[in-house]
């Protein structure tokens, strides 16, 4: 994440809230980033805001995921399931 420039000032898209979501979580806000965590799961809300995430996008949303196109600086994508990566 440091190798590209996430920091303060840049907004960071995690996709996915596992084990790789949760630390990219972390770095980013320790690097000052505003984070968005987009997930399929409306219950893992809760535990990305405990996280200190900016924002939460549900991915099945149409109308969340139009409101933040083009607006992240960088995404992290910590999804090992096969997924629409267009979205």
């Amino acid at each position: 994440m440091r190798h590209w420039g996430v920091g303060k000032g840049r907004k960071v898209g995690v996709v996915g809230l596992g084990g790789l979501g949760h630390m990219a979580v972390k770095f980013g806000g320790a690097f000052g980033a505003h984070i968005v965590v987009f997930t399929t799961s409306p219950g893992k809300r809760e535990d990305a805001l405990r996280l200190g995430v900016a924002e939460v996008v549900v991915s099945s949303n149409a109308a969340e995921m139009k409101k933040h196109a083009g607006l992240l600086d960088f995404i992290l994508d910590a999804v090992s399931a096969d997924h629409d990566m267009n979205a």
